[in-house]
C-alpha cells in the first residue's frame, strides 16, 4: 500500500494590521494653530444683550468640538477675532455677562486684540437712566488693577434731550476714571463737552487724559467738574480751568 508523504503544515497567515487612524492632535501644535487661524479667518464674535434670542448665542463649532480644541482655540478667538458688542440705552448687562464667562487666564489674550468695538445705541428721546449695569461697567473700566482691553466706542448721534442729560451727568461725576470712560462714550455719540483746550482741537476727554498722564495728583474734583491745582496752573500744566457752566 502506497502512502502519500505528509506535507508540512502551511505557516499561519499573519493578521493584517489595521491602518492607524490619525487625528488633528497627531499634527504638530504649530500646524494646528495655523489650521485654527484659517477656520477663524472670517469669524466675528457678537456680544448680544441678555434679552436677545438665545438661539443666536450659540458658540463657535470649534469650541464645542472637545475640551482640548476649546483650550487651543479660545486664545486665538480672544486675541485675533473682531469682537462687536451691541449696547442699547447703556445697558451693559450682556457685555458684563460675557466678560464674566471669560477665564481669568484669557484676559491677557483679550488685551492683545486691537479689533474690539462697542456699538452704542439710544432708542429713547427721554433722559437715559443710569442703571446698575452702566455703573458696574464704569467701575470695572476704572479699575487700574485689572487688565483693560482696548475697547473702542461707536454710536449714532444722540437726541438733544439725551445728549444734554448725559452731558450734565458726566460733569457731575466725581470719580476721574469713570468720568473719562463715560467721556469716551459721549465722544463716540458726538456729545461734546467743551474743555479748556478746545481751541487747540482738544476737549474735556483729551484734557483729562493729558493731565492723568503728566500729573494725576494735580487734579481734584469740584461740584462743577475737575480742576487743576493752582500750583500746576502756575507751572503751565493747565492754562485754564476745565469747568464750564457755573
Amino acid at each position: 500500500m502506497n502512502y502519500r508523504p505528509l506535507a508540512p503544515a502551511p505557516p499561519p497567515m499573519s493578521a493584517q494590521e489595521e491602518p492607524k487612524h490619525l487625528t488633528i492632535f497627531d499634527l504638530p501644535a504649530e500646524l494646528r494653530v495655523e489650521i485654527y487661524k484659517l477656520v477663524l479667518e472670517n469669524v466675528i464674535v457678537h456680544i448680544l444683550p441678555l434679552r436677545a434670542n438665545s438661539s443666536r448665542n450659540c458658540p463657535h463649532a470649534l469650541i464645542r468640538t472637545s475640551r482640548q480644541v476649546r483650550n487651543e482655540v479660545l486664545p486665538l478667538i480672544h486675541s485675533l477675532c473682531p469682537i462687536r458688542a451691541n449696547v442699547t440705552d447703556f445697558d451693559f448687562s450682556g457685555m458684563l455677562a460675557w466678560i464674566q464667562r471669560i477665564p481669568s487666564s484669557q484676559e491677557a489674550n483679550l488685551c492683545k486684540n486691537q479689533n474690539l468695538r462697542v456699538m452704542l445705541c439710544t432708542t429713547s428721546t427721554k433722559p437715559v437712566c443710569m442703571g446698575a449695569e452702566l455703573r458696574k461697567w464704569l467701575h470695572m473700566r476704572a479699575d487700574q488693577h485689572r487688565p483693560q482691553p482696548a475697547w473702542e466706542y461707536k454710536g449714532a448721534q444722540a437726541q438733544a434731550v439725551v445728549a444734554n442729560d448725559l452731558r450734565r451727568r458726566c460733569k457731575r461725576m466725581p470719580e476721574m476714571g469713570k468720568r473719562l470712560e463715560l467721556l469716551r462714550m459721549l465722544d463716540a455719540m458726538r456729545v461734546v463737552i467743551p474743555g479748556p483746550r478746545e481751541s487747540q482741537g482738544g476737549g474735556m476727554a483729551m484734557w483729562l487724559q493729558s493731565m492723568l498722564a503728566t500729573s494725576p495728583s494735580a487734579l481734584y474734583a469740584t461740584p462743577y467738574g475737575w480742576e487743576a491745582s493752582p500750583a500746576e496752573c502756575n507751572h503751565g500744566i493747565a492754562s485754564a480751568s476745565p469747568t464750564h457752566g457755573r
